[in-house]
């Protein structure tokens, strides 16, 4: 690709939630927790091959799922605005970008620290502290008050509720939200 030396300065927010990007993350979401289950199945399995292994190593390889899931995700949404500010003509890094690169950090760091602290605490707490965070995180992050990133918010802690209530509901609410995601990203191109 070539370096455009020319571009222009914008004000506008480059990192959003938007069309393919929010499809990745869908399917990421979607992929992460059918490899959990799958993993967590195959542990309780006797002719599985991981049911050999130690609930350390199944916690290990869980955990290190959701920070694929949680990287790819992350990635996308870089990727997908990098490609498209590049089409406009436009500079990636403003300073309304960087601030709020630097705001998701802030937000999201402390999140990856109390979800390793709380999977020491109580493993059928995960789930719903992941929902109410990612609720959280979408609400703090949506810098545009589009309806439709509250929508996605409420439907996250709606879902961490339940999961609270019922905590076997585990794997159905990963597949919504990641069905949500996927479908925000149809719906919702611009």
């Amino acid at each position: 690709m070539k370096k455009n030396k020319n571009l222009q300065e914008n004000s506008t927010q480059n990192f959003i939630l938007k069309g393919f990007n929010s499809v990745q993350i869908g399917v990421y979401i979607l992929l992460g927790a059918y490899l959990i289950n799958s993993s967590l199945q195959g542990f309780i399995a006797e002719e599985n091959p991981m049911g050999m292994m130690s609930i350390q190593i199944i916690e290990t390889i869980c955990f290190f799922i959701i920070f694929l899931v949680l990287v790819f995700s992350a990635v996308a949404i870089f990727f997908s605005s990098r490609r498209s500010a590049r089409k406009a003509n436009i500079k990636v890094w403003n300073k309304v970008s960087k601030q709020h690169f630097l705001k998701f950090l802030l937000i999201g760091l402390p999140g990856i620290f109390f979800l390793t602290i709380l999977k020491n605490i109580g493993i059928n707490y995960l789930t719903p502290f992941f929902l109410f965070y990612l609720g959280f995180v979408l609400a703090m992050l949506n810098s545009k008050k589009k309806k439709q990133y509250y929508l996605l918010a409420a439907i996250s802690v709606l879902l961490a509720v339940i999961v609270y209530i019922i905590p076997t509901y585990w794997y159905s609410s990963l597949l919504i939200i990641g069905g949500s995601f996927f479908v925000y990203g149809i719906i919702v191109r611009k």
